[in-house]
């Protein structure tokens, strides 16, 4: 008897399942590019944080032509290293090349394909697909490495803040 019931359960979601297949109950949504509205769509920003952001970015084009110009900032992405520019700079080309780490804005770069041309032509990969610079694994700075730079970002705001305030 209890075979017997095992049985009929088993029959009808078997027969469930064919049923909702042949009928199309269940139809899958159509998949398709997206238009640029439905991707400025996802972007949920005010228009007063928009500029905002517009300020930022102005700001930080400033500071990274500021910090380049004084050598304190040489950066292997390409657009501008946001913690670079945080921490008063950091010369992003000199720590690939002796292959000590880098920050982890940078090692983000690498990984996204999102690095200069002469940074790119240098990449490749070893054997178990990590990311080389010239033969070297690219690894992120150290714990010391980055508490010390968060320590710097620290004095670079209040001093920037007895200058500008």
């Amino acid at each position: 008897m209890k075979r017997i019931g095992t049985l009929a359960v088993a029959a009808l979601i078997f027969g469930s399942g064919y049923l909702c297949g042949t009928r199309d109950v269940v139809q899958p949504q159509m998949v398709g590019a997206a238009t640029q509205q439905q991707k400025d769509a996802g972007v949920q920003i005010s228009d007063e944080s928009l500029k905002s952001y517009y300020g930022f970015r102005k700001a930080a084009t400033d500071l990274e032509a500021s910090l380049r110009g004084e050598n304190l900032n040489v950066g292997a992405t390409e657009d501008p290293n946001f913690f670079a520019l945080s921490v008063g700079g950091i010369d992003a080309m000199r720590d690939l090349e002796e292959g000590r780490g880098v920050d982890p804005e940078t090692f983000a770069a690498i990984y996204a394909d999102r690095v200069t041309t002469d940074v790119r032509a240098a990449l490749d990969t070893d054997a178990d697909g990590r990311i080389r610079y010239k033969g070297t694994v690219i690894r992120m700075y150290s714990k010391d490495r980055l508490n010390e730079l968060f320590n710097r970002r620290k004095q670079v705001e209040i001093k920037s803040s007895r200058i500008g305030g």
